[in-house]
């Protein structure tokens, strides 16, 4: 996992994800991802997310990866885990990008669910 975040990151600074992120991946049949919107703070720039198990079976873990832009460019990528979603409840988490103060936008997408 920690290579699919690494590589993830590496082409989010190059610029290379924006086209798996201009069209949102395809998500997960049993699991609905919803965003917030982008705030920031001294630190950077900040999304909430929750993502809701509508399946019948426990998931161990899920890689959400969130592109941030500031005025329609990608600034920086980030992603978050969440652990341990059981049938019916939904997990909610934050995926933050440090420095990007200047964020305004963002675009997220469940990576892996396992």
């Amino acid at each position: 996992m920690k290579r699919m975040v690494v590589a993830f990151l590496a082409l989010g600074v190059a610029g290379a994800v924006v086209p798996a992120f201009a069209q949102q991946p395809p998500q997960p049949a049993n699991l609905q991802l919803q965003v917030d919107k982008v705030s920031t703070d001294p630190a950077g720039a900040f999304i909430n997310i929750r993502v809701k198990n509508v399946g019948t079976v426990a998931i161990s873990q899920i890689d959400v990866g969130c592109q941030f832009l500031a005025k329609g460019k990608v600034i920086g990528t980030s992603s978050t885990t969440l652990f341990a979603s059981v049938p019916g409840v939904t997990g909610i988490g934050q995926v933050r990008l440090m420095g990007a103060t200047n964020a305004t936008d963002a675009r997220c997408g469940i990576l892996k669910a396992s």
